[in-house]
């Protein structure tokens, strides 16, 4: 139930902005755009004809980024928004060099989104896949991709693994609330949470360096996040080399909220 207020009391107001270098009409979009938590603003590129505006997001537990298109003087669009940008949509056209622009604007000129990966980095606004990786290799010895939720959902789609009713998920499963956006919002971060024997879901806070905690019940998890994403459900299948997985375990031990 505290989950659930809290999160119905955060989505009463707009998000809260913590960068005062930015144009007054785009202040106003993003506060309208994102809900409730709060937003960085990190600079703008330019690719003729638009200008680009990228953000940093915090949303309870969770970390995004925000990518903005600025049209004319005081046209905004939401282009995307996820936890992370490797799972943008690649699509024709410029939409690969902008995503990576966005990227290295704020990760480094280094930073290649796209770059093929075995691994989630765990170099990342918020190494989502990364900290489930920590559980799933030495358990499954699967490893997911991507740190972004819409990438992960698609690792987890083509991965050796049963489809679960969120609902009745069993002690082990991986729900995935994949990110959700309108371009002119409201924009709401995803995120995936393993589900533990006690019928309580788990996950990494980012507030506090991505240690894991217990979130939330089951029950008041998807009360809150289905009611914004399609949340999907997911159970790997063990390998003959697997040791009894009917026992979950976390790489940390939880700490109530």
């Amino acid at each position: 139930m505290l989950y659930e207020l809290l999160i119905f009391f955060a989505t009463c107001w707009f998000g809260s902005l913590v960068h005062a270098d930015i144009p007054a009409a785009l202040a106003t979009f993003v506060q309208h755009a994102v809900p409730y938590g709060e937003i960085r603003y990190w600079g703008a590129f330019a690719r003729a004809p638009s200008i680009y505006h990228v953000f940093t997001l915090e949303q309870a537990e969770r970390k995004g980024v925000l990518l903005v298109r600025q049209s004319d003087q005081n046209q905004f669009v939401v282009v995307g928004a996820d936890t992370s940008f490797d799972s943008f949509p690649r699509e024709a056209g410029d939409s690969d060099p902008i995503v990576k622009a966005a990227a290295r604007l704020l990760n480094g000129e280094s930073d290649d989104p796209f770059a093929a990966r075995a691994i989630a980095s765990a170099n990342d606004v918020c190494p989502l896949g990364a900290s489930l990786n920590d559980l799933l290799l030495p358990i499954a010895g699967f490893a997911l991709s991507s740190n972004g939720t819409l990438g992960i959902l698609r690792d987890l789609q083509h991965a050796n693994a049963y489809s679960v009713e969120p609902e009745q998920a069993s002690p082990g499963s991986i729900l995935v609330c994949p990110s959700h956006f309108s371009v002119q919002g409201p924009v709401t971060i995803g995120f995936a949470v393993v589900v533990g024997p006690d019928r309580c879901v788990y996950g990494p806070d980012y507030r506090q360096g991505g240690a894991w905690h217990r979130l939330a019940t089951l029950r008041e998890w998807l009360q809150a996040n289905q009611s914004v994403s399609n949340v999907r459900g997911f159970l790997l299948r063990a390998t003959a080399n697997d040791r009894d997985r009917s026992a979950w375990r976390k790489p940390l031990p939880p700490q109530h909220l």
